[in-house]
Parts: structure tokens; C-alpha cells; sequence
């Protein structure tokens, strides 16, 4: 990007007036999302590098970019030219950064960032590293507005209901159960700022994040009333007199900075510390704050029974999406007719949005096509996508947003024989994927216990990846849900037991720079297994319904129960979708769900 040179001297000469020797760019808003309005790309804006995760670092002699294993090839292209320099993480979930940072500056030397855009655990985590090497953390606040010329500004799109009958759960009960929540852990009220929970709560949504069903607000939450901060002129007034009637006054965004410092002290407020940001945060009165884990971010995963049963059918809707649009792909591809990855991408887009309840994208398609299936988060773009030719494999990852559920599916396609060195990796892949899918565990299981199930065959043949196995979905809410997850590292997504109701993706994967990347990804459901002595048994029930590439597969390799699973898996796929395609797709599908 060539404006960052000019973009990183500027902020330098900013940090010299101010006498801050160097600043942490982070990629969160005041809200800690992963996925932020471009109002707050702050990192994106002061590197080029346009990546979900990641933390910019300026001082006045170094700018430097770190990210983890998903993100090395597409940073190492973004970054190019602009003078900022890749740091790869060794632990995706780790600032190491902060270890730099020690070992760079000296005693006395100053470190500034936007406490708004960290959390308060963060911001600790800061402190106390800094104080160890006598180096000084300051609040330098939004020191990027000040050199961001033509910001964009919020979104202004309307917040709107979220409708009951598929909600499930009305907000008068959701906020009923939170209160008992917040009775027994000794709390008068709760502060909210991540915006997938309060919109889960409220059953709102709206289209301040892209592909995110979610809107900007923070959310106080009391005894008698809970007061929504959110920017006045996104909420309808019809809608804002039905909140009033549940009890929830709508007040303006930036109120909940006089709510904070006007609270009674008397009064205990519960806050998540790994999501509430340090500048709301320290502002509370001295001892009101009862730290835990958001109640809410629970509730939220666990899946009721209304919504797991609409989830069901969204899979049903997906799959018939995706049977039409790789169907399409084939028919191009033998004719001869260009198609470019950016091309199938917008494809299985119309495909989704000719299916009920269809809202948009979960998020911006992955289509790689040979080596840029290794690019593990790569998005085409219409000017520079690769053409699809009969050759080769395709990586393909996407996802829907339907009123009714969330989906996110990859598959790795064979566009022409292979060689057996891919196919065994393939295979290991998919070994993988069944191994984790076909697991059966004691209630309780955390995901970092079951990751190794997902890349077992792959460490037999010396061969790993370098991303989470999966990770929590939300319903018609964000594709990456805490708490749960698959990782290897110790964060909370591998540390967060397993209960039943819980929606996960199951995604191990592998890639070769330069060559090709391969990924299998399903959704899985936890559900309860039988139980024996008293102990509680869950397993996982895959949702998913689309067909696994079988021309990948190297037979040798394939156990009897692996190839009773994925026998039994297209056997059911081809069972719910058929009814819902015309004869030439159901031939097409019968094709694929061929037993092996």
C-alpha cells in the first residue's frame, strides 16, 4: 500500500509531540470484535496489511507487523514495499510482541495505545510486563483520528428485530436468566460491550460489521431496566417503544461514559475483563467491579432447541445452494468458458440468495485456486483473481448468514488426477476430520484435549497446520463464536469445556506454499451420548450436508471405520437434499455420494 511510508511518519512525528517512544496499533475496536467497522481499522489503516488479526508496532526506528500462521503468506504480500516488517508469531494466541518491545526499549522510555481498543485483562497483562523492565504503559488515546484523513465514518444502517419464531427465546427471558446469573454470583447489574451478545440478548440485529449481523452499542444491564447505548439515529422509533415496553430505554452511544462515572459505588457491576475495554473499565468506581467471564457469551453458545432445529434446516438450504453452484463450476469448465476464483465466489453467493431467509455472507469467500488454496485466508479480488482451469485442486470456504442459522463449510476439490504425494495428504486430512467427528467424550472435554484426534494422521506423516482445528459459530450471528473451540495453544477457545448444544466447525487442513492448500470443514453439533456410572457422555452429530471429494482420496489409507463414516455421511447428504433438486443436480449429487 503506498500511503503507509507516509501514514507511519506521520503518526511518528505525532508520537514525538506527545513523547511516546512507541505505539501498539491493535486490530480491535472499543468493542474487542474481531471483525471491526472500517471506522476502526486502525492496524489495516497504518500497515496495508488487511487481515483479520494482528498488532502493528511503531517506534521511531521500526514498524512491524505481528500475525500468526494463517496470515504469513498474505502479510508477506501486503506488506511488501510499505516498509513494515512481518514478525510471525510462534503462538498464534500470544503478544509476543510485548517481549519485543522489552527487549527494544530502555528503562524510562514510554509505550502508548488506545486503552479503548484493548481490553482490561490486556491492558494488565501490559502493565505488568512493562513494570518489570521500568518501561511506562500510557492511555495515549485515538492517536490515529488524528492523522486518518477522510475516516470512515459508523455505519447508519438500522437496527431491526431478530423474529421470535426464530430467536426461539424472547429478550424478556434471556434478560430474566441473565439476572438470575447475575443474583448468584452477588452482582447488582452488568456491562456489556461485546456487540454479538448484546445483540443475542435484545434479539436485534443490524449491519454495522460486515457479513456480522451485529450493530455498535454497549448494553448496561440492572435489576429493573436495562439502558442501551447505541447511536440514536439507528433505532426506529417503533422499535425503540416496543424496547421501552421490555424494559430497555435506548440512550445515546457515548452516554455510557456518564453512566460509568455517575454508577453508585454501593452498587457491584459484573464485567468480562477479557472483553470490556480498559478505558470504560478503569473509569468505574474504586471496588464496583465483580470480574468473571460474560455469562452471556454462554448463553449464547449453547444452542436452544428451537434454534438447533432451524440450524438443521439452514444445512438443508446451504447444501442445495452449493450443489447449484458447483454444478455451474463443471458446466463452465467444460466449455471452456473463463471463470475466475472471484467469479465462483460471487456464484455461490447468488446461489445462497435465491435460498428463504437468506441475509448475506457469513464472511468473504476463500477461493484459492492451486497455490493460492495456501494462502489460508485468501480472498479474490475481481481484478487479480486467478482463472479456474480443469487442473489442479480448488480450495472453497464460505458461508451463510439466514435468519434462521449461520454456515460455514470448505471443501477441496480435484479438478484434475493428482499425484499421490497430494492425495496422501488429502487423506490424512480427512482421517483427521472423521477422527474428531466421530468422537465420543465425557461431558466436560475441552477442545484443546480432543485437537490432536484432528491431526493425528498428519503428524504420522511429519505434516502439520498452523491454525485452530475449529471454532464456535454463532446462529445468524458471527462465524466465530466463543468461548469453545479446537486449538492447540492454551487460550480460552481450548480451554472452555464442552456442553451439549454447542455449534463448532471441525477444519483441519494442510498447505504448501507455492503448490496448493487442502481443508475438509464441517459443522458439528454436541449432543448427548449415551452415559455410563454416573459420567455424562456428549459426541458430535455433523450438520453440514454437502458432498466430500472421494477423487482426492488414496484408498490404502482408508480405515473401515473411516470409510464407514464417510459412507454413511454422503448417504445421509444425498438423502436431504435430493428431494430439493431438479433431476440433473440430483443426478450430479448421486454422482458424488457414490460409496466407496
Amino acid at each position: 500500500m503506498k500511503n503507509v511510508p507516509a501514514r507511519v511518519t506521520a503518526l511518528r512525528a505525532l508520537m514525538a509531540m506527545r513523547k511516546i517512544d512507541a505505539c501498539i496499533i491493535p486490530s480491535a475496536d472499543p468493542h474487542q470484535s474481531e471483525y471491526v467497522p472500517e471506522h476502526w481499522a486502525y492496524r489495516k489503516w497504518i500497515s496495508g496489511f488487511t487481515g483479520s488479526a494482528g498488532t502493528a508496532i511503531v517506534t521511531s526506528r521500526h514498524a512491524g507487523l505481528w500475525t500468526d500462521a494463517r496470515y504469513f503468506l498474505q502479510a508477506g504480500q501486503e506488506l511488501a514495499g510499505t516498509g513494515v516488517e512481518l514478525h510471525k508469531l510462534l503462538v498464534q494466541t500470544q503478544a509476543e510482541y510485548v517481549d519485543w518491545l522489552c527487549g527494544q526499549l530502555k528503562p524510562g522510555q514510554v509505550v502508548g495505545c488506545d486503552f479503548a481498543a484493548f481490553s482490561l485483562s490486556q491492558v494488565r497483562m501490559f502493565e505488568k510486563a512493562f513494570k518489570e523492565r521500568q518501561i511506562a504503559l500510557k492511555d495515549a488515546g485515538d492517536l490515529i483520528s488524528e492523522i486518518w484523513e477522510e475516516r470512515p465514518p459508523l455505519g447508519g444502517a438500522p437496527v431491526y428485530e431478530h423474529p421470535r419464531k426464530f430467536a426461539g427465546t424472547g429478550r424478556g427471558q434471556k434478560l430474566r436468566k441473565l439476572r438470575e446469573l447475575l443474583r448468584k454470583s452477588g452482582a447488582d447489574g452488568m456491562l456489556l460491550s461485546a456487540l454479538d451478545e448484546i445483540a443475542y440478548l435484545l434479539n436485534l440485529r443490524g449491519n454495522d460489521v460486515r457479513c456480522n449481523p451485529v450493530f455498535v452499542a454497549y448494553l448496561a444491564v440492572f435489576a429493573d431496566r436495562a439502558e442501551l447505548f447505541v447511536h440514536s439515529d439507528k433505532v426506529p422509533a417503533k422499535l425503540a417503544a416496543v424496547l421501552e415496553s421490555d424494559g430497555i430505554i435506548c440512550k445515546a452511544y457515548h452516554e455510557i461514559d456518564d453512566l460509568i462515572t455517575g454508577l453508585d459505588p454501593r452498587k457491584r457491576m459484573l464485567i468480562d475483563p477479557g472483553t470490556f475495554n480498559a478505558r470504560l473499565a478503569l473509569r468505574l468506581p474504586a471496588g464496583s467491579a465483580i470480574e468473571l467471564p460474560s455469562p452471556v457469551m454462554l448463553m449464547k453458545a449453547v444452542k436452544s432447541t428451537t434454534e438447533q432445529q432451524h440450524l438443521r434446516g439452514v444445512m438443508v438450504k446451504d447444501g442445495v445452494a452449493l450443489v447449484r453452484a458447483f454444478t455451474w463450476l463443471e458446466k463452465q469448465l467444460k466449455k471452456k468458458k473463463p471463470v475466475t476464483e472471484y467469479d465462483f465466489a460471487m456464484q455461490i453467493a447468488q446461489f445462497r440468495a435465491q435460498q428463504p431467509h437468506y441475509v448475506g455472507e457469513s464472511f468473504d469467500a476463500i477461493v484459492g485456486y492451486r497455490s493460492n488454496g495456501a494462502i489460508i485466508h485468501y480472498k479474490p479480488e475481481a481484478g487479480t483473481a486467478a482463472r479456474i482451469a480443469s487442473r489442479g485442486i480448488l480450495l472453497v470456504d464460505s458461508g451463510g448468514q439466514y435468519l434462521d442459522g449461520t454456515t460455514d463449510i470448505t471443501r477441496t476439490i480435484a479438478l484434475s488426477p493428482q499425484p499421490e504425494r497430494i492425495r496422501k495428504q488429502y487423506t490424512a486430512v480427512l482421517l483427521g476430520h472423521i477422527a474428531l467427528a466421530d468422537a465420543v467424550f465425557p461431558e466436560g472435554t475441552k477442545g484443546i484435549q480432543l485437537d490432536v484426534l484432528a491431526r493425528h494422521s498428519l503428524w504420522q506423516m511429519g505434516l502439520n497446520y498452523g491454525h485452530g482445528t475449529g471454532h464456535g459459530v454463532g446462529y445468524f450471528m458471527n462465524v466465530h463464536e466463543p468461548p469453545q473451540g479446537f486449538v492447540t495453544a492454551w487460550n480460552q477457545r481450548g480451554q472452555t469445556p464442552f456442553t451439549a448444544g454447542m455449534l463448532t466447525s471441525n477444519e483441519p487442513g494442510y498447505y504448501e506454499e507455492g503448490s496448493h492448500g487442502i481443508r475438509i470443514e464441517n459443522l458439528v453439533l454436541s449432543i448427548p451420548h449415551k452415559s455410563a456410572k454416573g459420567t455424562s457422555f456428549l459426541r458430535f452429530d455433523t450438520v453440514t450436508l454437502f458432498p466430500i471429494e472421494t477423487n482426492l482420496l488414496h484408498l490404502p489409507m482408508m480405515n473401515r471405520p473411516a470409510v464407514k463414516w464417510l459412507n454413511a455421511y454422503h448417504k445421509e447428504v444425498y438423502r436431504r437434499l435430493s428431494p430439493h433438486l431438479d433431476a440433473a443436480d440430483r443426478k450430479w449429487l448421486k454422482s458424488k455420494c457414490k460409496a466407496i
